[in-house]
């Protein structure tokens, strides 16, 4: 009996590296004996799902309402979107591996302001996000790829990171100097740590690849991987995509992401990503 699925792209994820993500879960697709998978960017879902029948969908986008809606009509999304909610928001990530008690950096979330800037109010929170001493990281709270990241030195460089920012929800973060610029991407899906990636760059301390870092598959330890498999478990996820630095000799979690981009992790692994987590689906229906 054939498997139909839908795979959800944003409006706008059309072309580059969006595009390349969608047709590598289109292409490895056709190597599962009986699926059918179809991209549909999100304006359209409802429609499409009103005269087409889909055992599931594989949700490439962050439009929770949708996610959710989809899922309310009784189909299994993948990601759950409880995990695509989470990890959005670097600070409710933050949060949900707090309360499982997984090891990360010491972080501060920034007071939610409405208008105006929050630099206006630094003297009232500064005590709280100073504890973080410098070089401090600091992150748009949505955010993707290694970009809004941003590395204060000093207070007058993290001033003006904060004035720039206006109303946009920020987080700090302790900088982690161990390895500067570098750090190990888990991906898990389910249970099992899948492929793991040591992303470096030479030139910045974000070792993101559309950063200018580059990857190599390497194996790690059983701490790493129980790590990794406890933060993805920590964000309700199918799968994600794990960053995990050394801090000292101890492993911490930098992020969790919970649609981790395939196309690169493939092109060094040894493991079909990708593939993995078609098999992966198909298997929990």
């Amino acid at each position: 009996m054939a498997i139909n699925g839908i795979i959800v792209t944003n409006i706008n994820h059309a072309t580059g590296k969006y595009l390349l993500q969608t047709e590598e879960f289109l292409n490895k697709s056709k190597l599962i004996k009986d699926l059918n998978l179809t991209a549909v960017n999100n304006p359209h879902v409802l429609s499409y799902l009103k005269t087409n029948k889909v055992d599931f969908c594989l949700f490439w986008d962050k439009d929770i309402y949708l996610a959710r809606t989809i899922e309310a009509m009784g189909i299994k999304v993948f990601n759950n979107p409880e995990a695509i909610y989470l990890c959005d928001d670097k600070a409710l990530t933050a949060y949900a591996l707090e309360k499982e008690n997984i090891r990360q950096p010491r972080f501060f979330v920034f007071p939610l302001h409405f208008y105006g800037n929050i630099i206006e109010h630094y003297e009232e929170y500064k005590e709280n996000l100073l504890s973080l001493n410098f070089p401090m990281v600091i992150k748009e709270r949505f955010g993707s790829f290694g970009e809004q990241v941003y590395l204060a030195k000093n207070e007058n460089e993290l001033k003006d990171i904060i004035e720039s920012h206006g109303t946009k929800p920020l987080m700090a973060q302790e900088f982690i100097g161990t390895n500067r610029g570098q750090d190990y991407r888990i991906n898990v899906v389910g249970n099992e740590v899948i492929s793991s990636v040591l992303r470096t760059n030479d030139h910045d301390f974000r070792s993101n690849i559309n950063q200018g870092g580059k990857a190599e598959d390497v194996s790690v330890n059983d701490e790493v991987k129980a790590l990794a498999i406890a933060a993805t478990k920590a964000i309700k996820g199918h799968f994600a995509g794990v960053d995990i630095m050394f801090k000292g000799q101890t492993p911490v979690v930098l992020e969790v992401n919970s649609n981790m981009r395939t196309v690169a992790v493939n092109k060094v692994s040894k493991s079909d990503l990708t593939l993995k987590i078609l098999e992966y689906i198909i298997n929990t229906l």
